[in-house]
């Protein structure tokens, strides 16, 4: 249940990432690459907020260092995500299916690493226990 929410707040994450960045670029088109940080920075503080609260549920620690260790994460994954895209590429002549299993591998990653490193409970929930962890 933890990843499908997980999915799902990364899917509207995504929407706000794609749409922050098309008013950005149609606003200042000839920065791109700015607005691609911000739509993604504003998503990022988004889905932060919500995997903290909703997803993972993680009230016990420090919010600042869970945010340290979800932003740093985010700082990783763009180069990364960009490795395997380039990587995809070199054996699929087709970027949007490259990037779309990319993008999966990726939230896959991310999703295991929030949970064991960013959003860590010593606690173990009825929910946590059924899925095996």
């Amino acid at each position: 249940m933890t990843f499908i929410k997980y999915g799902a707040i990364q899917l509207i994450a995504y929407a706000l990432d794609m749409g922050a960045f098309v008013l950005l670029v149609a606003l200042f088109e000839d920065h791109p690459i700015l607005a691609n940080i911000a739509g993604k920075g504003i998503a990022g503080v988004f889905a932060f907020f919500l995997h903290r609260h909703f997803t993972f549920q993680s009230f016990h620690g420090s919010a600042k260092a869970q945010a340290v260790r979800y932003f740093s994460l985010l700082a990783i994954n763009i180069p990364v995500a960009s490795v395997l895209f380039s990587v995809g590429l070199y054996f699929v002549d087709s970027p949007a299916p490259v990037k779309f299993v990319c993008d999966v591998v990726c939230v896959a990653l991310t999703y295991w690493i929030s949970k064991l490193f960013v959003f860590h409970s010593n606690t173990r929930t009825p929910a946590d226990r059924a899925e095996g962890i």
